[in-house]
C-alpha cells in the first residue's frame, strides 16, 4: 500500500515539474551567452565580467531559472513569459512580464547610475536570460495551454511536452552548438545591423511569428520530420538571441560609449 501511494507522489512530482517553463534549457541558454560574447568588443566583455563574479557567463544565462525554489525570488517568476491568445494583439499591460521586465531592465542600465552595484548586477542576470526567453516562442505564447506545457507529447517514446520539447528536448536531440547556430544564420551585414536594433516589443513579435508552425504536428508522438523542419527555426532564434543580448550588452556596459 505504501510502495502505491509513493509511486503515486513521484507521478504527480514528474507531472507538476513537467509543466514549469525553462526556456531552451541550459544548453540553449549558454548558446545564447556564448554567441553574445563571440560578437562582443573585450571593453564591453571585460566589463560585464566585472559584475558577474564568480559566474561564468553559461551560468549567468540560466541564473534565473536555478532560483525557482528559492521563495524570495517568486516575484522575478511573471517576469519569464509572456500571453496574449491567438488572432490577438500586444498591447501594454501594467501587469509583470518578460516585455515589461526587459525594458525596465534596459532602461535602467542604460539611463542612470542611481543603483548600487547588487542592483546592477541583478539587471544584468535579468538581461541575460530574459532575452534568451523572449526568443523561445513558447514563451510568447498562448495562456489558454501554458505556453505549451500543458500539451502532452511523446518524444522518441518519452512523456514530454510542447514547451520542454522546444526548451531542450530537440536541442539535445540535435546537439546544437554555438558555431552550427552562427554559420546557419546567412544574414548579410546591412541585415544584422537592422536585427540588432533594440525593440522588444518588436522581437517579442517576431518571435510569436513562429507559433504557428510551432503547433503544427499531426499526433503528440513527435516524429523526426517535425524535428528536421523545424530545428532551424530554433537555431535562427538562439542565435538572434545572442547578438541582440551582444547589443544590449554594448549599450549598457561599454563605457566609452556611454
Amino acid at each position: 500500500m505504501k510502495k502505491n501511494i509513493l509511486l503515486i507522489i513521484l507521478f504527480a512530482l514528474i507531472l507538476t515539474n513537467s509543466n514549469k517553463s525553462f526556456a531552451w534549457g541550459r544548453t540553449g541558454h549558454s548558446i545564447v551567452a556564448q554567441i553574445a560574447f563571440k560578437y562582443l568588443d573585450e571593453e564591453t566583455k571585460k566589463n560585464v565580467m566585472s559584475f558577474l563574479d564568480t559566474l561564468s557567463i553559461e551560468e549567468a544565462a540560466s541564473w534565473m531559472d536555478n532560483l525557482r525554489s528559492d521563495k524570495s525570488y517568486d516575484y522575478l517568476k511573471p517576469y519569464h513569459y509572456i500571453n496574449i491568445e491567438k488572432g490577438q494583439d500586444y498591447h501594454t499591460v501594467s501587469e509583470d512580464n518578460i516585455v515589461n521586465a526587459l525594458e525596465k531592465a534596459i532602461e535602467d542600465l542604460r539611463s542612470c547610475n542611481k543603483f548600487t552595484r547588487e542592483e546592477k548586477r541583478l539587471k544584468l542576470l535579468i538581461i541575460f536570460h530574459l532575452v534568451g526567453d523572449l526568443h523561445q516562442p513558447l514563451h510568447c505564447g498562448y495562456g489558454v495551454d501554458k505556453g505549451g506545457n500543458t500539451i502532452q507529447v511523446s518524444f522518441f517514446g518519452k512523456g514530454s511536452n510542447l514547451h520542454r520539447l522546444w526548451d531542450s528536448d530537440m536541442i539535445e536531440y540535435k546537439k546544437l552548438k554555438m558555431l552550427e547556430c552562427i554559420e546557419n544564420s546567412n544574414y548579410t551585414k546591412s541585415e544584422l545591423r537592422k536585427l540588432k536594433r533594440i525593440n522588444v516589443v518588436k522581437w517579442m513579435n517576431e518571435s510569436r511569428a513562429n507559433l504557428n508552425q510551432v503547433y503544427t504536428f499531426s499526433s503528440n508522438k513527435i516524429e523526426v520530420e517535425y524535428i528536421n523542419s523545424n530545428i532551424s527555426t530554433v537555431q535562427k532564434q538562439l542565435f538572434l538571441a545572442g547578438i541582440r543580448l551582444a547589443e544590449v550588452l554594448k549599450k549598457c556596459f561599454k563605457k566609452s560609449a556611454s
